[in-house]
């Protein structure tokens, strides 16, 4: 019986795009960088950098960021959303609502202006 060939091609293009992704992050490339690149989540993203050699923190889920608290704080306070600071910081819209809880800023109503 004839195996199809497709599982062995689908395996070396994973192995080559690994190994680029690890030579993108050598280079100074972010792991967000590197998600969007070739489309994967920041956690996958993550697990196959390191699975590959990658020198990554271990941050238990997902990659830590370190935020500037003050300023993520002003800039909500000058009328920033959230989507807006979540995007801006490449991080999820529920890292910065819980900053922004977690340092008791008032919320202003979701849905935009009423």
């Amino acid at each position: 019986m004839d195996t199809p060939e497709q599982p062995d091609r689908d395996a070396a293009g994973r192995s080559d795009r690994n190994r680029r992704m690890v030579q993108d992050w050598e280079n100074g490339a972010t792991v967000t960088q590197i998600a969007r690149r070739y489309r994967l989540s920041l956690s996958w993203t993550g697990v196959l950098l390191r699975r590959n050699g990658a020198d990554l923190p271990r941050t238990g889920r997902g990659i830590k960021r370190e935020l500037d608290t003050d300023e993520v704080i002003a800039d909500y306070l000058d009328g920033a959303t959230v989507r807006a600071l979540a995007d801006a910081h490449d991080v999820s819209y529920g890292k910065i609502y819980r900053l922004l809880q977690q340092h008791r800023v008032p919320m202003r109503p979701r849905g935009g202006k009423q």
